[in-house]
């Protein structure tokens, strides 16, 4: 009896932990060489931790920054457009447990379906919620759920509200780093409207 009482306790520690990732995204002024640029905060929004800055010349291109002490940064993601194509970017994070680069692909299937793939043919579908009405459509939910099992959500992230450029990033699972649902966030944040 005691070994399942204490399974029980580590896997709900296991649950609140990975429940408890959370953290808010802020949209920054425009610049005028940046398309869009965001902040990442703590849940409480009292601390930065990565910047995503991205551009738009010939093609769609983005960095992501992990913030360090000292107004210092390590890059930790890019982003590109393959080919010039709208539709299909190639990116590389850096995983920080593992400390080596990861090299994957995003591509758009329709105005509501994205695939991100990774090496080892991982695949992770990025869903948009439709918009209830077309004053919501900025409020759509957006989940990143496994390729293969639906069922399996790893994150999803949801505007507040349709007047301000403030989201909720919330993670379910711990097997991809936060930077990956970041780069999928800057593919899909990169339109500037949907069209249904």
């Amino acid at each position: 009896m005691k070994p399942f009482f204490l399974q029980s306790i580590v896997l709900i520690i296991t649950i609140s932990f990975i429940h408890g990732q959370q953290y808010v995204i802020k949209q920054d002024f425009r610049n005028s060489y940046q398309y869009n640029s965001y902040s990442v905060f703590t849940n409480n929004g009292g601390r930065l931790i990565y910047r995503l800055e991205t551009q738009y010349s010939l093609t769609y291109s983005g960095t992501i920054k992990s913030i360090l002490p000292l107004n210092d940064f390590i890059i930790v993601a890019r982003i590109d457009t393959f080919l010039g194509s709208n539709q299909v970017f190639t990116f590389r994070i850096l995983d920080p447990r593992l400390g080596i680069w990861i090299d994957g692909r995003i591509y758009q299937r329709s105005a509501l379906i994205y695939a991100i793939e990774l090496n080892y043919y991982q695949q992770i579908i990025i869903e948009l919620s439709p918009p209830r009405t077309p004053e919501m459509s900025s409020l759509n939910t957006v989940r990143f759920r496994d390729g293969l099992m639906t069922n399996k959500i790893y994150a999803d992230y949801m505007q507040v509200s349709p007047w301000a450029s403030v989201y909720d990033l919330r993670l379910f699972s711990n097997e991809y780093p936060i930077e990956l649902y970041l780069v999928g966030f800057a593919v899909v944040q990169r339109r500037t409207q949907i069209i249904f």
